[in-house]
């Protein structure tokens, strides 16, 4: 085996093996995992820990319906305003009102009634509108 051959070889091994750890994941599971993890430090107190995998999971289906709305509303052609006017309710204080979370503890559901922060209302627009705008575009 000559100099190249080796060298090839050491390479490209690197890049199979990194291949072989690559995961595709769906916007809305990229979503979901982005919003999960930027509001985990959110929590509500020291002795509360938040299960990131399980809530990036279950919060993933709630990500989903906005991209579903996002390729209908491509499907359907609506304008450019008309998205925008969309982007901009996601991001409106309306919009992060009228959505109502539960947690899950010991076995139990509670309603998230309390006051919700603004770093929640933040994360979550841009979570909302970026699932809606890769539906339109297309993204997977």
């Amino acid at each position: 085996m000559n100099k190249l051959e080796r060298f090839s070889l050491i390479a490209v091994f690197p890049f199979l093996l990194l291949s072989g750890c690559a995961q595709n994941q769906t916007s809305a599971q990229r979503h979901a995992n982005h919003f999960i993890m930027a509001t985990a430090e959110d929590s509500s107190g020291p002795n509360f820990r938040l299960n990131t995998a399980d809530s990036a999971r279950m919060t993933t289906p709630f990500f989903e319906q906005f991209w579903q709305q996002g390729k209908k509303d491509r499907d359907a052609g609506l304008t450019k305003k008309d998205i925008e006017q969309r982007i901009k309710y996601f991001q409106s204080e309306e919009f992060t009102n009228e959505v109502r979370g539960k947690s899950r503890f010991a076995g139990s559901d509670y309603n998230q009634d309390s006051s919700i922060s603004s770093l929640w209302r933040r994360e979550m627009s841009a979570a909302v509108s970026e699932s809606y705008m890769d539906g339109y575009n297309g993204v997977k």
